[in-house]
Protein backbone atom coordinates (compact mmCIF):
# COMPACT_ATOMS: atom_id res chain seq x y z
CA UNK A 1 0.00 0.00 0.00
CA UNK A 2 3.12 2.09 0.03
CA UNK A 3 3.60 1.74 -3.31
CA UNK A 4 0.09 2.88 -4.12
CA UNK A 5 0.32 5.77 -1.73
CA UNK A 6 3.01 7.14 -3.34
CA UNK A 7 1.04 6.51 -6.97
CA UNK A 8 -2.10 8.56 -5.72
CA UNK A 9 0.21 11.45 -4.67
CA UNK A 10 2.03 11.74 -7.60
CA UNK A 11 -1.22 11.49 -9.14
CA UNK A 12 -2.57 14.06 -7.39
CA UNK A 13 0.23 16.43 -8.25
CA UNK A 14 0.05 16.00 -11.94
CA UNK A 15 -3.77 16.33 -11.60
CA UNK A 16 -2.71 19.88 -9.52
CA UNK A 17 -0.33 20.98 -12.58
CA UNK A 18 -2.63 20.50 -14.93
CA UNK A 19 -4.77 22.62 -12.95
CA UNK A 20 -2.29 25.46 -12.88
CA UNK A 21 -2.34 25.41 -16.55
CA UNK A 22 -5.50 25.93 -17.01
CA UNK A 23 -5.26 28.73 -14.44
CA UNK A 24 -7.97 27.33 -12.29
CA UNK A 25 -7.77 28.34 -8.38
CA UNK A 26 -8.86 31.76 -6.01
CA UNK A 27 -7.81 34.42 -7.58
CA UNK A 28 -6.79 36.04 -4.06
CA UNK A 29 -3.80 33.53 -3.40
CA UNK A 30 -1.64 35.51 -5.90
CA UNK A 31 2.08 34.39 -6.34
CA UNK A 32 1.00 30.55 -4.48
CA UNK A 33 -1.74 29.64 -6.52
CA UNK A 34 0.30 26.84 -7.59
CA UNK A 35 1.54 25.57 -4.71
CA UNK A 36 -2.00 25.72 -3.07
CA UNK A 37 -3.36 23.55 -6.10
CA UNK A 38 -0.76 21.26 -6.44
CA UNK A 39 -1.17 20.77 -2.36
CA UNK A 40 -5.09 20.58 -2.86
CA UNK A 41 -4.51 17.68 -5.84
CA UNK A 42 -2.22 15.62 -4.10
CA UNK A 43 -4.05 15.33 -0.37
CA UNK A 44 -7.11 14.77 -2.20
CA UNK A 45 -5.77 11.54 -4.56
CA UNK A 46 -4.20 10.31 -1.57
CA UNK A 47 -7.35 10.87 0.35
CA UNK A 48 -9.81 9.14 -2.14
CA UNK A 49 -7.29 6.51 -2.80
CA UNK A 50 -7.11 5.61 0.36
CA UNK A 51 -11.09 5.68 0.53
CA UNK A 52 -11.27 4.16 -2.73
CA UNK A 53 -8.87 1.40 -1.97
CA UNK A 54 -11.24 0.45 1.31
CA UNK A 55 -14.17 0.31 -0.22
CA UNK A 56 -14.05 -1.01 -3.95
CA UNK A 57 -10.47 -2.81 -3.30
CA UNK A 58 -7.06 -1.86 -4.40
CA UNK A 59 -7.61 -1.86 -8.51
CA UNK A 60 -10.61 0.87 -8.26
CA UNK A 61 -8.41 2.69 -5.96
CA UNK A 62 -6.30 4.35 -8.44
CA UNK A 63 -9.20 5.31 -10.34
CA UNK A 64 -11.07 6.74 -7.57
CA UNK A 65 -8.27 8.60 -6.13
CA UNK A 66 -8.30 9.95 -10.66
CA UNK A 67 -11.62 11.09 -9.88
CA UNK A 68 -11.81 12.85 -6.24
CA UNK A 69 -8.48 14.96 -6.95
CA UNK A 70 -9.97 16.31 -10.08
CA UNK A 71 -13.21 17.08 -8.19
CA UNK A 72 -11.66 18.45 -5.69
CA UNK A 73 -9.21 21.16 -7.46
CA UNK A 74 -11.86 22.09 -9.21
CA UNK A 75 -15.00 22.70 -6.67
CA UNK A 76 -12.21 24.01 -3.64
CA UNK A 77 -11.06 26.96 -5.24
CA UNK A 78 -14.38 27.51 -7.07
CA UNK A 79 -16.19 27.21 -3.78
CA UNK A 80 -13.51 29.43 -2.14
CA UNK A 81 -13.31 31.75 -4.40
CA UNK A 82 -17.47 32.52 -4.18
CA UNK A 83 -17.37 32.68 -0.86
CA UNK A 84 -15.08 35.07 -0.23
CA UNK A 85 -16.56 37.26 -3.10
CA UNK A 86 -19.98 37.35 -0.71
Amino acid sequence: MFFLSILWVVLGLVIGSLAVAARLGPSRSGLYNWRLLLLIGGLAALIGGWFGALLFGRFFGTATAAWIAVLAVVVIPWAAGRRSSS
